[in-house]
């Protein structure tokens, strides 16, 4: 009912003007309110409670392709979102009953994250050697579907590296993440596998900040951990004859929750474009950090 409700409310309301957002309220333990602008139209689920530990408010645009879900509300048991931040994609789960539907959209209408918005580059990205990342796979291949944690336990590894080896073979097209059993499923996407060399790196800002972190050019300033699931980094990055002040904050599973930065780049686009060459470098120091490595 609250998904029709949703619907019921942009089939009423079609903006002609900006913003043409939808903005999530999101408290711990109490019903998903969200606001349409630029109507100021506030909509409240009161049979969804949010259940995460911290308010949150994330704005999402394009939310007129929500639409699609209309046929699916007469059958379907119940939706789960997934709301990763604003201006990041967001996932709409529909539970039919034997099967599922998975409806994934980017933060705007018009929004190529799988190329220029680089959202690749939030995941997981713990350096893994080749041996590692081959028993990984290996693993995935016996039983087809793991999760993170039954494969570290399997291969008596550390969690972060599995998760590190899982990302770069999902880059490489041979592993999928199913968000709706929350496993890794084994999937061969090409005859050949993808030349993982060429695969390093997806684009000039990611070889960027390897090269400043090879480079001795990126130092960890601070670490506070927040919370059992969370850990704030800031650090200092020396480019081009610069100093920045990046900082990121980290979840249990490695994936950049937040971050900022006071160079251009991110001036100017934030995160909606993926993170600059500092956020990145200063990632790459702390877990080398981390794991004993030099920095």
């Amino acid at each position: 009912m609250d998904v029709h409700n949703l619907c019921f409310v942009l089939r009423r309301h079609k903006a002609k003007q900006s913003p043409r957002s939808l903005r999530w309220h999101l408290e711990p333990g109490k019903p998903i309110r969200a606001t349409f602008e630029p109507f100021g139209i506030e909509f409240t689920a009161p049979r969804s409670i949010y259940e995460g530990d911290q308010p949150r408010e994330i704005r999402q645009w394009g939310r007129r392709r929500l639409l699609i879900l209309e046929r699916l509300i007469p059958v379907a048991r119940e939706f789960r979102v997934h709301l990763l931040g604003t201006g990041m994609p967001s996932f709409w789960v529909a539970d039919l009953g034997p099967i599922s539907f998975t409806l994934g959209l980017s933060g705007w209408t018009a929004n190529d994250w799988s190329g220029s918005a680089n959202f690749d580059l939030l995941a997981p990205r713990a350096d893994v050697d080749s041996e590692t990342q081959r028993k990984v796979l290996l693993a995935l291949q016996g039983h087809r579907l793991s999760t993170p944690d039954d494969l570290a336990a399997e291969l008596s590894l550390d969690r972060a590296q599995v998760l590190g080896a899982l990302s770069a073979w999902t880059q490489a097209g041979r592993a999928i993440y199913d968000l709706n059993k929350d496993v890794f499923r084994h999937r061969e996407l090409a005859r050949e596998p993808l030349p993982m060399g060429k695969l390093r790196f997806q684009n000039e800002r990611e070889e960027q900040a390897a090269s400043l972190v090879q480079s001795g050019m990126v130092s960890v300033a601070r670490t506070n951990v927040v919370d059992s699931d969370t850990t704030r980094v800031e650090g200092r990055v020396r480019a081009r004859g610069r100093k920045q002040s990046p900082w990121l904050v980290l979840d249990s599973d490695e994936r950049i929750s937040d971050a900022a930065c006071d160079c251009y780049y991110f001036g100017q686009n934030k995160l909606f474009k993926g993170p600059c060459e500092h956020i990145l470098a200063l990632r790459i120091a702390f877990a080398r950090r981390r794991n004993g490595r030099s920095s």
